[in-house]
């Protein structure tokens, strides 16, 4: 129900069998993701950044510098790292889902397609997640979505709801670095706060050449890495709770952003400014992999589709095949890629549809539909200091060509060399001199278009009908129990993709996996769910053998 392996994952499987990755107990995993950040960190060079907690971890693991989300915002980038599946094949790719205006709905992803997670979960794992969900088939907050994927979920999230000697996987989202923390009123309120401290001003922050420099832009800046300086705090502070609870050498620990900048022309665009995000991996010495050199730098390509396939490799749970992605952060174990891929699709109330490629050195941009700007008035960005400078400046004339560029009429096509111009200010799609490695970054582009599903062939209208008919919440068919005289239960899907959860004599939910052997005189209670829809009604049924 759960697992359809390919031979490759299984082989994959085999080799991490020679490591000690596959020693026992199985190792805990705590992947910790802050928001809304570039790699404004020590370890990753940056120089202004004070981050110390984090340039530990990274003297101690990998840093992966080639990062990169499927999207530039964070629903989208969300639902794609939780199933590990580009968002334009199941729907999700859409910011938000829910603020939509002409139908309700929610992403219905294929009913096989399940949260990395839930198969950690369904393998054994407790689970355990932050208030933030936000997988577009979702709602944004803890409370929200398939009761299946988690164990606990929630504002304290901890391993410490779980039975003796049982691993966990954690994913903790810390906000201190969210885009709205950079709102002036939010400013005022933390500056007034001792846990805010100012650490970076204004003067010691680079503009990027898409900015005019100013006051107000380098203001925000600095208070981006002032937010940073907060989050490392937190990072920290989870560090320090692994090794009080004696859980250091037995947890890998995965830190990285759900996308880039929570500033314009970053957050929201698939420039690397709003999908290139920095990521490290801490394996302790217990599961380390043989030739693993702490403090190293890999700088192969890793999307955030990897993400899934690398934590269930390094549990040892074969990888489904409808992931595309591979266990890059698993030492020795998949192939380098060759290319990363991004999408862009609405934003609020404005269409987009942009899909990208990127390589070592160049990325190409399709602008599916062209002539309209990439800056579009969005209230919520609107109300940065930095967006209403640039809207001024504009206004006035006073931005030049490479600031101009995003608010003037897009191209169709887009293609930077990113070594040359990392902040791709300059666009090359017509130069002469690059037509073969445009036709190079054109095919492969379509390459991926053509082996993926894109539910933005439709129109997001035709797809939320056929998600939600009539803007209705399916509900997903409640599930059968049976109990033979033995106390042996089996709880039967109604349709053979649903996941299944149950609960004895009112306990905490669980995952259903197998059989169950109920004691004498026991309640069990049993229901369903299907991604996007609303779970079953509950079933029950008792045990009744007398002593």
């Amino acid at each position: 129900m759960f697992i359809r392996s390919t031979i490759v994952s299984l082989c994959l499987v085999l080799t991490l069998l020679t490591t000690s990755v596959m020693a026992q107990p199985r190792p805990n995993i705590l992947l910790i993701m802050a928001e809304d950040m570039s790699a404004r960190v020590g370890a990753f060079g940056d120089n202004v950044a004070v981050t110390p907690n984090l340039d530990r971890l990274a003297s101690t693991g990998i840093r992966y510098p080639n990062t990169f989300t499927t999207a530039g915002v964070c629903a989208p980038s969300r639902a794609a790292h939780i199933l590990a599946v580009h968002q334009i094949s199941v729907g999700a790719q859409h910011m938000r889902t829910q603020s939509f205006k002409d139908s309700a709905y929610r992403s219905v992803p294929p009913a096989h397609i399940k949260a990395y997670p839930e198969l950690l979960r369904h393998e054994g794992y407790y689970t355990f997640t932050s208030s933030k969900l936000d997988y577009q088939f979702s709602n944004v907050s803890a409370g929200s979505g398939p009761f299946s994927i988690w164990d606990y979920e929630g504002s304290q999230p901890t391993w410490q709801g779980r039975a003796e000697s049982q691993p966990f996987f954690g994913f903790v989202t810390l906000t201190q670095t969210h885009e709205q923390q950079i709102f002036p009123n939010i400013v005022t309120l933390n500056n007034a706060s001792e846990t805010h401290s100012q650490v970076v001003n204004p003067d010691q922050v680079l503009v990027p050449p898409y900015y005019p420099d100013h006051p107000d832009i380098r203001a925000d800046i600095a208070q981006h890495y002032n937010n940073i300086f907060v989050m490392d705090q937190m990072v920290g502070k989870l560090l320090r709770q692994l090794e009080d609870d004696g859980l250091a050498e037995t947890t890998i620990v995965i830190w990285t952003t759900d996308h880039g900048d929570g500033l314009p022309r970053a957050k929201r665009e698939i420039y690397d400014s709003g999908i290139k995000v920095p990521l490290i991996v801490h394996w302790p010495t217990r599961f380390k992999p043989e030739g693993l050199i702490p403090g190293s730098n890999d700088k192969r390509l890793v999307s955030f589709v990897d993400i899934g396939p690398s934590v269930l490799t390094m549990a040892g749970i074969p990888v489904p095949d409808y992931m595309p992605g591979s266990a890059q952060l698993v030492p020795d174990v998949s192939p380098e890629r060759d290319y990363i891929y991004a999408a862009k699709d609405r934003i609020d109330g404005f269409n987009f549809r942009e899909r990208a490629v990127r390589d070592g050195q160049f990325k190409y941009i399709k602008n599916l539909l062209p002539n309209m700007p990439g800056a579009q008035h969005i209230t919520y960005r609107d109300r940065l200091a930095t967006m209403q400078t640039l809207w001024q400046h504009l206004s006035a004339g006073k931005l030049n060509a490479a600031q101009r560029f995003w608010f003037e009429p897009r191209p169709a096509e887009e293609l930077y060399d990113i070594v040359a111009d990392p902040h791709e200010i300059n666009n090359i799609a017509d130069s002469a001199e690059q037509i073969d490695t445009l036709a190079r970054m054109r095919t492969a582009l379509i390459n991926w278009r053509g082996a993926i599903a894109d539910y933005s062939e439709t129109t997001e209208l035709a797809m939320a009908k056929d998600f939600w008919p009539d803007g209705e919440q399916p509900v997903t068919q409640v599930p059968q129990i049976s109990i033979n005289k033995e106390g042996t239960a089996s709880i039967v899907p109604s349709a053979a993709d649903d996941s299944v959860g149950y609960r004895i004599n009112g306990g905490v939910w669980k995952l259903y996996s197998k059989p169950l052997s109920l004691p004498k005189k026991a309640l069990l209670e049993a229901k369903s769910v299907r991604y996007g829809w609303a779970e079953s009604p509950l079933t029950r049924a008792s045990h009744t053998a007398g002593d």
